[in-house]
């Protein structure tokens, strides 16, 4: 469920060269910043589909996650077709945030020919979208005595504004199935001052 195939992650830090020559309160403006950053890319975390109709007759399972052991039967490619969630309403294409996995893909089981029994599409064998992150800072000390300094720190939390969206919902018995609904948060902006002694 955790399986995040691929991840990178890049951490740096670069104490600016600026100010060297500069004097009185010139110096104390320019010299002494450092810059950091964290980069991070990640492919896509597994999901399961399921179904919450409840067609096995065997309640919620595992008791640990609560979701419904049942599962559909895997009739096609689910990563592929289209998605029309109002019957009124626009088609969309699968691999978007509105559609990310075709319903056309899964085929409910049938709640009185079929009743006690599981669909065959596998644990996890849906993967969400990934994830690419750009956190920075920058930071100066201003020394007040020789074991006192005041820190400015300014953060950026996904610098970019990328949405990185979470997973799609996966109940096939939901009139939402394949719409990601969620997304971590935008861009984060911080200031603080930290008094080291």
């Amino acid at each position: 469920m955790f399986d995040a195939r691929h991840r990178f992650v890049l951490s740096y830090q670069w104490n600016l060269p600026f100010g060297e020559n500069a004097e009185g309160w010139k110096r104390q403006l320019i010299q002494g910043w450092q810059v950091n950053g964290i980069t991070t890319f990640m492919s896509g975390t597994p999901f399961t589909v399921y179904d919450s109709a409840g067609v096995s007759l065997q309640g919620g399972a595992p008791e640990i996650s609560g979701f419904p052991s049942d599962r559909p039967n895997l009739i096609g490619d689910f990563t592929k077709g289209t998605c029309q969630p109002d019957p009124n309403g626009p088609i969309f294409v699968a691999g978007t945030a509105d559609c990310w996995i075709s319903k056309s893909g899964f085929q409910q089981l049938d709640p009185i020919a079929q009743a006690g029994q599981f669909g065959n599409a596998g644990r996890n064998i849906a993967q969400g979208p990934g994830l690419e992150q750009w956190d920075f800072s920058a930071l100066k000390n201003f020394r007040v005595t020789e074991s006192r300094t005041i820190q400015f720190r300014g953060e950026l939390f996904n610098i970019f504004n990328r949405a990185n969206l979470g997973l799609p919902v996966n109940d096939l018995n939901s009139s939402n199935f394949g719409q990601i609904q969620t997304s971590s948060p935008g861009r984060l902006v911080q200031f603080a001052l930290k008094f080291l002694f």
